[in-house]
């Protein structure tokens, strides 16, 4: 089957689109090309960390509106809802937060979140919050008390876990607590790229050894000593996964890097991105219509059609199966 015809019969899923009110600018455009590079499913980042309850509220509501009025796109509720969405040529589109600020650390909150639209969530992002510590703490200390009640309360409520940007011991902890598989929506591997960042092989064992998934994350600066991208450290980093624990268990979390200004900004503002290994931007990644070649690169590693479909999207909506909920919470 060639590379075209794949990719026309696969559920294509990227994990993470930055959708906070500092990326806007080009957003519109970069979801267009996500549907024209022949994506079944895309995810947008409507809140991070550092985001209050309110004001991630009111910027959710305005742009879950802009979405519906989109007759390209489909807000989805449930796994289902992407594959009826890509039988009728239209992209499925869903929400998650980068951290929980946005729940102003309250777990009664994941639930309503879950109600309004938000299928997954980040715990601890990057640096210390009061569930856990992120992958920038020195101390790797795991999950609080509070990160534990998170957890149990998103088992309960259908809300997929992300354990990208935590601590090695906090993702570890999120991996082992959970009763559902949980995710690792878009990191890389430390074993190829020694970043903070990235994840280690225990890590990705752990999560694998729970049915869950790592999305590989295309930002240069965690694929490469040099911090350039492209295609053959993607399908590099790619390869490592299923060699160490098989093709069930890896996916796409490109991240595209659509708003350097801000990027440069953010770096600009402070010395602790320098610190802890980050490039100052702009970041090489990989875009939207590298699809086909990416395809074309697993056929040659000899990779079959159960593997690359998993790769392309099956795998994380596997997952998505086994933790959205259809009827409420009781």
């Amino acid at each position: 089957m060639s590379a075209k015809d794949l990719i026309a019969q696969s559920i294509v899923w990227e994990s993470v689109v930055g959708w906070t009110p500092e990326c806007l600018d080009n957003g519109p455009e970069m979801l267009t090309r996500f549907d024209k590079a022949g994506f079944s499913f895309v995810s947008l980042t409507i809140g991070a960390d550092w985001d209050k309850p309110e004001a991630t509220l009111k910027h959710f509501a305005q742009q879950r509106r802009w979405i519906e009025r989109q007759q390209r796109y489909r807000i989805i509720e449930t796994a289902d809802d992407i594959v009826a969405a890509k039988a009728d040529g239209q992209m499925a589109v869903s929400f998650h937060l980068q951290g929980a600020g946005p729940l102003g650390y309250e777990p009664a909150l994941i639930d309503f979140w879950y109600r309004l639209g938000i299928r997954w969530m980040i715990l601890a992002y990057n640096t210390r919050n009061p569930l856990g510590d992120g992958c920038h703490e020195p101390s790797d200390a795991g999950l609080s008390m509070l990160g534990r009640a998170f957890v149990a309360e998103a088992n309960r409520c259908g809300m997929l876990l992300d354990a990208s940007h935590a601590g090695i011991r906090t993702s570890l902890d999120m991996i082992a607590l959970s009763e559902k598989p949980i995710v690792i929506s878009h990191s890389s591997m430390r074993a190829l790229k020694d970043h903070e960042r990235n994840v280690t092989d225990e890590q990705v064992k752990a999560l694998a050894a729970r049915n869950g998934v790592v999305g590989i994350n295309s930002i240069g600066a965690f694929l490469t000593e040099d911090n350039q991208s492209g295609l053959e450290p993607l399908v590099r980093h790619i390869d490592h996964v299923v060699q160490l624990v098989g093709p069930d268990h890896v996916g796409l979390g490109l991240d595209v890097v659509f708003y350097q200004d801000f990027m440069t900004k953010l770096y600009d503002a402070g010395p602790m991105m320098a610190q802890r290994g980050y490039p100052r931007p702009p970041w090489a990644d990989v875009k939207p219509e590298i699809l086909p070649d990416l395809v074309e690169a697993l056929i040659g590693l000899g990779y079959g059609e159960p593997a690359i479909k998993g790769i392309l999207g099956e795998n994380f909506l596997r997952v998505a199966r086994e933790n959205w909920r259809i009827a409420p919470a009781k």
